[in-house]
C-alpha cells in the first residue's frame, strides 16, 4: 500500500467544503468516476450533479474516483495498488456499480486506463458475475457512445435526473439475478442502452448498421425532462474546492439547451427545447452557495438569453457576491452582465467570433456580424475589462483563404479598439482549433479538412499577427483534432484501437493501432459521408430528423457560396420560459 496515495486523497478531502457527503451503509454502492484528473472532474458540474442525485437516493452510497495525476499513476503501477475511491479509499472493484460521467472523446482512453487500474477487464464480455456492472452516462450518450460500447455494460442515455431512480430500483430488484438477466431487465427501461444486445454489421471495411437481438428495442429514446420537471431541482455544486478550474466558485446551471442551433455545435441539437430555471429557484440555490463562498458561476450555453438574468445578477451583487459566466455571446451581452463581471473584478472576458467573415458566420448560423462583434468588444473594454479571449475554428465546410484573412483583420480591428478605449496594456488572445464534425448536427456528414491545410492556415494567421503588440495566438494541434473527429463518429471497432493505446496514447500509437484494425483514416475523417449510409449512432433517437438536418446542411452550403445575406429561414428551437 502506498501511503502517499492515501495522503493525497485525505489532503483533497480536507480542502473541500462539502454541502453533501455520502451516507454510509447503503445497500447499493456506486463508484462514480470521471475519466480525467481530480482538477478536471471537479470542474464538471454534471459530475457533481449526479453525485448529489445518487447520494440523495435512499439506501445508496456514492463515492468518487478520478484519473490519477502522472505522479500518482506511477505510484499505482509501482506498488500494485488497485484504483480506489476518494471518500473511503475502498477499491473501485468492490462496488456494486461503477459509473462514469463522460463528456469528451479525448477522455475515452482514460476510461479504459481507469478500469485497468481498478483490476477490471476493460472489455465487458470478459468481466465475471462477481464484478460490478460498468455504466456510462454524460454528454456523449446523446451523440455517439459506440466507440465505448465494448467496454460498457450499460449506457444511461440523456438527462440523469430521470434515470437515477429507475436504475437503482432495477438494480435492487435484480440483486439476486445473474448479470445477463439484470442487463436484459435494464434494457427494457426507457433511456437505457445495453450494447451487448446489439450486433454491429460491416461492409467493405465500414460500419453498415446495428441489429437488435430479440426483445431489445430497435430504436432508443434518450431521457429529456419536461420544463416543469427540470425546474424542480437546479443542478449546482455540491463540493467546493480550490483545486478546480473555477477555484472555490459555486456553479449553478441556469438553463439547458441552446436557442441558436449553430450548425457545428451539439448543444442546441441534443435537446428538443431550451429550458430556463426561474430566478426565484436559482436564488434559493445561490443563497445556499453564498453561505460557503462569495463567488458564483452561472452555467448556460447562452446565459445572456435568460429572461431574468438582470434580476439574478443584481441580487447577487447586492449580497456582495461576485459572478462569472460559462460563455457569453457578442449579440447577447446585456449591460447588467458586464456590470456584474466588472464589479466582481473580472479582468479577462471571452467572446468567440468563431470565424472572421460574416458570410461564413451566417453559414454556421452565428447570427451576428463582425461589426456587432467589434461593438461588443468596445463595450467590454469601455467597462474596464483589460483582456479579451477570442476563439475561432479553422477548416469549416466552405472555408476559403479569404475567410482566414478576414479573421486576421477582425483580430487587428479588435486590438485597435482595445487601444482606443485606453486598454493598450491589455492583451488579445486568439485560440484556434480545427473544426470537428459532430454527430446529431447538420455537419455530421462533412469531411474534416486535411491536417496540412489546417496547419498552413493556422501558420498564416500566426505569421500575420506575430508582429501585433498585445496579441497572442495559440493553435491547437490538428493531430489531436483528427483523433477527436475519428472517435466522435467512430463505431465499435474503435474500442479495440483504444485498448491498444490506452497505456501509451501517443499519436504514432494511435495511427499504428488504426492501421492494424483496418480502419481507413482517409475515408473515416477526410471524405464526406454518404447521407444514405447508416451512421453508428443511427439507433439513437434525436430531436431532429435526418431530413431536417440534411436540409439545414444544404442551407449552409447555399449561404457560404452566396455573397449576400440569404432570406432562407434557419432552423429554430422551442424555448420554454421559466414559470414565475
Amino acid at each position: 500500500m502506498s501511503w502517499h496515495l492515501i495522503q493525497n486523497a485525505e489532503r483533497r478531502l480536507a480542502a473541500e467544503t462539502a454541502l453533501l457527503r455520502p451516507a454510509s451503509g447503503g445497500d447499493v454502492r456506486v463508484a462514480l468516476g470521471y475519466p480525467n484528473t481530480y482538477f478536471v472532474g471537479m470542474s464538471n458540474l454534471g459530475m457533481q450533479a449526479v453525485y448529489a442525485m445518487l447520494n440523495g437516493t435512499p439506501g445508496v452510497t456514492c463515492e468518487r474516483f478520478f484519473l490519477p495525476d502522472p505522479e500518482e499513476l506511477r505510484e499505482y503501477r509501482d506498488c500494485g495498488r488497485q484504483l480506489f475511491t476518494l471518500e473511503s479509499q475502498r477499491p473501485v472493484g468492490d462496488f456494486d456499480l461503477v459509473a462514469f460521467s463522460v463528456s469528451y472523446e479525448n477522455d475515452y482512453p482514460h476510461l479504459a486506463l481507469m478500469l485497468d487500474l481498478a483490476g477490471l477487464p476493460i472489455f465487458s464480455e470478459e468481466r465475471t458475475a462477481d464484478q460490478p456492472l460498468v455504466l456510462v452516462g454524460g454528454a456523449i450518450t446523446l451523440l455517439n457512445p459506440e466507440p465505448l460500447a465494448d467496454f460498457v455494460d450499460l449506457f444511461a442515455l440523456g438527462e440523469a435526473e430521470g434515470l437515477v431512480g429507475p436504475l437503482i430500483e432495477s438494480l435492487r430488484r435484480g440483486a439476486q439475478r445473474d448479470r445477463r438477466a439484470r442487463l436484459e431487465a435494464l434494457a427494457q427501461l426507457s433511456g437505457f442502452y445495453v450494447p451487448s444486445l446489439y450486433e454491429p454489421r460491416y461492409q467493405d471495411g465500414r460500419f453498415a448498421g446495428l441489429v437488435a437481438t430479440p426483445g431489445a428495442p430497435p430504436r432508443l429514446e434518450p431521457c429529456h425532462r419536461t420544463p416543469a420537471a427540470f425546474q424542480e431541482s437546479p443542478a449546482y455544486s455540491q463540493i467546493l474546492t480550490p483545486d478546480t478550474e473555477f477555484g472555490r466558485s459555486g456553479l449553478v446551471e441556469v438553463s439547458r439547451g441552446c436557442p441558436y442551433l449553430c450548425r457545428f455545435c451539439t448543444v442546441g441539437f441534443s435537446y428538443p427545447r431550451v429550458r430556463w430555471q426561474p430566478v426565484d429557484r436559482l436564488w434559493q440555490v445561490v443563497e445556499n452557495l453564498l453561505e460557503s463562498t462569495d463567488r458564483v458561476g452561472l452555467i448556460s450555453a447562452s446565459v445572456g438569453n435568460h429572461p431574468q438574468i438582470d434580476d439574478l445578477c443584481q441580487r447577487l451583487l447586492d449580497r456582495g457576491g461576485s459572478v462569472s459566466f460559462s460563455s457569453l455571446r457578442a449579440d447577447r451581452l446585456p449591460d447588467s452582465l458586464l456590470e456584474a463581471l466588472v464589479r466582481g473584478g473580472a479582468q479577462t472576458l471571452t467572446l468567440a467570433p468563431e470565424v472572421g467573415s460574416d458570410r461564413l458566420r451566417r453559414a454556421i448560423n452565428k447570427r451576428f456580424t463582425g461589426d456587432e462583434y467589434l461593438d461588443a468588444a468596445c463595450r467590454v473594454f469601455r467597462k474596464g475589462v483589460r483582456n479579451l479571449r477570442m476563439y475561432s475554428m479553422i477548416g469549416l465546410p466552405e472555408e476559403e483563404d479569404e475567410h482566414v484573412e478576414a479573421l486576421v483583420e477582425l483580430v487587428r480591428r479588435t486590438r485597435r479598439i482595445q487601444c482606443e478605449e485606453g486598454r493598450s496594456g491589455g492583451r488579445i488572445t486568439l485560440s484556434m482549433g480545427q473544426f470537428v464534425p459532430k454527430p446529431a448536427t447538420p455537419f455530421q456528414w462533412e469531411a474534416m479538412a486535411s491536417r496540412q491545410m489546417v496547419s498552413a492556415r493556422m501558420k498564416k494567421v500566426e505569421r500575420a499577427l506575430g508582429g501585433e503588440g498585445g496579441v497572442q495566438v495559440h493553435a491547437e494541434s490538428p493531430r489531436w483534432a483528427l483523433l477527436q473527429g475519428l472517435l466522435a463518429r467512430g463505431d465499435r471497432r474503435f474500442a479495440r484501437v483504444i485498448a491498444s493505446v490506452f497505456r501509451n496514447p501517443s499519436f504514432r500509437a494511435w495511427m499504428q493501432a488504426l492501421e492494424e484494425e483496418g480502419i481507413d483514416v482517409a475515408r473515416e475523417a477526410f471524405t464526406p459521408r454518404d447521407s444514405a449510409w447508416p451512421l453508428p449512432w443511427g439507433h439513437l433517437a434525436s430531436p431532429w430528423s435526418v431530413d431536417l438536418l440534411l436540409k439545414d446542411r444544404a442551407r449552409a452550403a447555399r449561404i457560404a457560396s452566396h455573397p449576400c445575406p440569404t432570406t432562407s429561414r434557419p432552423l429554430s428551437l422551442r424555448v420554454d420560459r421559466p414559470v414565475t
